[in-house]
């Protein structure tokens, strides 16, 4: 009799241990959120998977390994012939001070000479003043210590003129990448974090859609002043000043925006 007593109490303590485990491991698991049922226009019954949509963005910047210089010459003569000579002697120039900085002549970018004429206005005639020939060159280096050269040795040329410098990413698909996958993980874990704060989970994605974002180049003029010093450092016979960089932009930014639904669980 003793014994079966003694039975009965280890069945009931085990029971009682094993009801205790259950309510636990039943309270450990997650909420999960469940679908709901709904009717849509025409009376059909859609099944709505809980979601959530967070949006996020990102910019970087990155040391630009691009630098394009663009710069034109313009002659004026009322002889068409000598402002053409005079035109093909100053593009001398230009190639003499790329070739002098090692720059590779397939960098150096030049449309071809323009020669328009140009007139006045004398008691209602017209009257050839003149001619005018003008020349653009776009010319590519890698290095800011180069372009900031370049510059300062065509800035005291009087018939060159500087039209910006702008500064770019050799690989810029790369780079795209690089800050879209930051701004991916970036949308995840804020989604994760709205998810766990209501001991949900995150699903598969929905949706997504990339916003806005690119590429944003600053194009420098060069500043007047530094100009201005480099020609009154060769007219005073002034020993050559280094290359002024900060002339020079030496950044772009990438930027990013994209907007993801998850499905919660």
């Amino acid at each position: 009799m003793m014994m079966q007593k003694l039975l009965n109490i280890i069945y009931l303590i085990v029971l009682v241990v094993c009801v205790c485990l259950i309510i636990r491991v039943f309270n450990a698991q997650p909420a999960t959120v469940p679908a709901v049922a709904a009717a849509n226009g025409n009376g059909a019954t859609t099944i709505e998977v809980p979601r959530i949509e967070v949006s996020a963005s990102e910019t970087k910047k990155f040391a630009a390994d691009k630098f394009e210089m663009n710069f034109s010459l313009e002659i004026r003569g009322k002889d068409k012939e000598a402002v053409f000579k005079r035109i093909s002697e100053r593009r001398a120039v230009i190639f003499e001070n790329v070739k002098s900085l090692d720059i590779p002549q397939s960098d150096v970018e030049q449309n071809s000479v323009d020669i328009r004429k140009e007139w006045t206005y004398r008691n209602n005639k017209r009257e050839l003043v003149g001619y005018v020939a003008t020349q653009n060159f776009t010319i590519t280096v890698n290095r800011k210590i180069d372009a900031a050269a370049l510059v300062q040795a065509l800035s005291p040329e009087p018939d060159v003129e500087i039209r910006r410098t702008a500064v770019g990413l050799k690989d810029e698909d790369a780079v795209q990448s690089k800050v879209i996958k930051v701004v991916g993980e970036k949308a995840r874990n804020k989604a994760k974090d709205y998810a766990d704060g209501v001991g949900a989970k995150l699903g598969r994605v929905l949706q997504i859609n990339g916003e806005g974002g690119g590429i944003y180049y600053r194009p420098i003029r060069f500043r007047t002043n530094g100009v201005m010093m480099a020609k009154a450092a060769m007219l005073d016979g002034a020993a050559e000043a280094a290359p002024d960089e900060s002339a020079i932009a030496d950044s772009v930014e990438v930027s990013a925006s994209v907007r993801v639904t998850f499905e919660l669980k």
